[in-house]
């Protein structure tokens, strides 16, 4: 399995017009712990296949990428190894990740901390924005959504993860979850309709993912189930 092509159909939800991201308070100091395991729950499988799934439908020959919520970066390092090529930037609520972003890998991609409402680097336009298990994290991602639409270039795409909660134990799942910081927690036919009023829904599959231990991390893609998976991911063109 990789990435599919889905004709999934238009639909409309109503949403609050908010602020995107909490940069203080609890919420911003969990961000700092949860990075601790960041780099196992990133293996370079998963980083392969995300871009991998982006790579793909890119038209540019040099393409600019934003990762919005990029954390410490393990998404914009690999793609800073496997495609030199491309421009990258990436955002974040928390400055030191950023810190030691910049500190791996120098100047190679562009950086800035999110501040309340503002446009992320206001002169760029992107061919890519990607949102890695971010937006669940935002308080209005109807705007958020909207707002993307306007940093993408023509013929740009949108691709994000988030972890859905309505498959055979979504109602367990959603229980057990005491991540503070999710503050969305719906199922996979709700971001659907929710992309598909900003954007043009091109594919969509499942994922099944889980951190066994503290070293392994298991990343299995489907199209097959992915009507039971616990997250999604989501490719979308702009225009």
């Amino acid at each position: 399995d990789g990435c599919w092509r889905d004709d999934h159909q238009d639909a409309q939800l109503d949403g609050p017009s908010q602020v995107p991201l909490n940069s203080e308070g609890p919420a911003f100091d969990y961000y700092a712990e949860s990075y601790r395991s960041y780099e196992s729950q990133n293996p370079p499988a998963k980083l392969d296949h995300y871009l991998q799934c982006v790579a793909r439908s890119v038209a540019a020959d040099h393409p600019k990428l934003l990762d919005f919520g990029c954390g410490p970066g393990a998404f914009l390092k690999h793609v800073h190894t496997r495609k030199p090529g491309w421009s990258l930037y990436g955002t974040d609520v928390n400055e030191a990740a950023l810190e030691a972003l910049t500190a791996d890998i120098d100047a190679a991609v562009s950086l800035e901390r999110i501040e309340q409402g503002s446009r992320p680097f206001p002169d760029t336009k992107f061919d890519v924005v990607t949102a890695w298990d971010v937006i669940e994290h935002v308080d209005d991602p109807s705007r958020l959504f909207r707002d993307i639409t306007t940093w993408l270039a023509p013929g740009g795409l949108f691709a994000f993860v988030v972890p859905v909660y309505d498959g055979p134990a979504g109602s367990i799942v959603r229980f057990l979850d005491r991540d503070p910081t999710h503050l969305h927690k719906e199922g996979r036919d709700h971001w659907l309709s929710l992309a598909d009023e900003a954007f043009s829904v091109r594919s969509w599959h499942g994922i099944f993912r889980y951190l066994v231990g503290s070293r392994f991390y298991l990343h299995f893609p489907t199209r097959r189930l992915r009507s039971i998976a616990p997250a999604i991911l989501v490719t979308c063109s702009g225009d």
